[in-house]
């Protein structure tokens, strides 16, 4: 080798280690100005829905499976006429609709159904969990958007920034049981705040045992709607005498939710002996055995009726590891050796008072599996059975089963349908396996 050639082959090699790194910084820098644009999209959505009337209650960035996946729902908004989930987008360019889609136009025009089908299907997931209509809205906060004409593509309503308070005002209203108010907790307590320092809402927004219980009681006529707070850090317009009594209706809250707590810790203790001596052998709503109780059951940990041999032998995991929780309902399952303790489970069950309130809160009665991109659930309500199982097995206790999956990279729709199929046949035998070791 000539003198000094290492030396160049070295000086080459870390110069195109250079330019990788530099290619590297400019995807991120162009990700983190895309996210960037999408954080003001979302503000300028916000403070636009923070001119809705009273009786009109708004919740930016929730989780849409809490506990199991970082998906986010924007804004959910319930008023009298229902419950929408606007997902924000703050395109560059100007929008149009051809040929049944949504397209987006800068220097090319590229199509966004993936964005369309996203937004259908996280509706469709939260009616599924809710027990009510779900309305899939995309609103346009780009600096065009105003040039959009408003419109419905694919089920989605396409709605510009400036016009949605006015066409969600404009929607006819709904038959509401149980009230914009209750409905609104309920929707805060399905899907919690994406970041971990949210605090707005605070206790207001808790739902209490006896909300669960009295879902089907109409509201007190001429109470005033309670606010969940500020809307997109807009400032809290409410005079003085309003804050005063949101602060006593916050520190009652509090109060009914330990009082609450504290009877089903009771209940689960001494129910099974008092109440059958005051009240008989099957009070109503108090045995196990009435579908939509609210009686925790006697056993604690009854998830760990799956054991780890089973989940193996069905799922055919090579290695199950349980992940620890803190609950008494909830059991949680690697079905691989986890890399850091904080990675999400693979699959989770819920039990118990867990699941009962789940199942009341959703007003869930009926078996059924759900199927959405990843992940695979069954409900299982009390007395109860899901198609496809083998026995006449039914359910002693409601319970939900979720099995996390992933495609391989690249799959085409046919391959997706057969993972989907192969989880789906999973979580039926795993619910199957469960049932029956519940009745044991």
């Amino acid at each position: 080798m000539s003198a000094g050639g290492s030396a160049r082959s070295r000086a080459a090699v870390l110069r195109a280690q250079a330019a990788q790194a530099r290619a590297r910084a400019d995807a991120l820098e162009t990700q983190a100005g895309a996210w960037s644009a999408g954080a003001d999209g979302e503000r300028r959505v916000a403070a636009a829905l923070g001119r809705l009337p009273s009786g009109w209650y708004v919740q930016h960035d929730r989780l849409l499976r809490p506990g199991r996946s970082q998906t986010n729902l924007d804004h959910v908004v319930i008023g009298p006429s229902g419950v929408y989930l606007v997902d924000t987008k703050n395109w560059a360019g100007g929008t149009s609709v051809h040929d049944g889609n949504l397209w987006q136009h800068t220097s090319s025009s590229s199509p966004k159904g993936r964005e369309l089908d996203n937004v259908s299907r996280f509706a469709a997931e939260m009616e599924k969990g809710l027990g009510l209509p779900v309305v899939p809205v995309i609103a346009l906060a780009g600096g065009q958007s105003a040039s959009f004409s408003r419109q419905r593509v694919r089920g989605v309503e396409i709605v510009p920034q400036d016009e949605l308070v006015g066409w969600l005002l404009a929607q006819p209203a709904a038959p509401a049981e149980a009230g914009t108010e209750l409905l609104s907790r309920r929707v805060a307590h399905a899907y919690p705040p994406a970041s971990p320092d949210e605090t707005r809402g605070g206790v207001a927004n808790a739902l209490t045992v006896a909300d669960v219980v009295g879902a089907e009681t109409p509201p007190t006529q001429g109470r005033p709607p309670v606010s969940t707070g500020r809307i997109g850090g807009a400032p809290d317009r409410q005079p003085v005498p309003q804050r005063r009594q949101r602060q006593r209706r916050r520190r009652g809250s509090t109060v009914s939710a330990f009082v609450g707590l504290v009877a089903l810790f009771a209940l689960s203790q001494l129910g099974p002996r008092i109440v059958p001596m005051v009240l008989g052998p099957s009070p109503t709503g108090i045995s196990a055995g009435v579908p939509g109780s609210l009686a925790p059951s006697p056993d604690p940990r009854q998830c760990q009726s799956l054991t780890k041999a089973m989940v193996q032998k069905i799922t055919g995991a090579r290695t199950v590891v349980e992940k620890p929780q803190s609950g008494d309902d909830r059991c949680t399952w690697w079905l691989a050796k986890p890399r850091y303790s904080t990675q999400a489970a693979d699959l989770t069950v819920e039990t118990g008072t867990s699941a009962r309130l789940r199942f009341a809160s959703a007003d869930t009665r009926e078996s059924r599996i759900d199927i959405t991109p990843g992940e695979a659930s069954a409900w299982v309500p009390e007395n109860t059975s899901l198609n496809g199982w083998k026995t006449r097995t039914r359910a002693p206790q409601p319970f939900m089963l979720s099995l996390r999956f992933t495609y391989p990279e690249g799959a085409s729709d046919q391959q997706r349908l057969v993972v989907e199929v192969a989880a789906e046949r999973k979580v039926i035998r795993l619910a199957e396996a469960l049932a029956v070791a519940l009745t044991m």
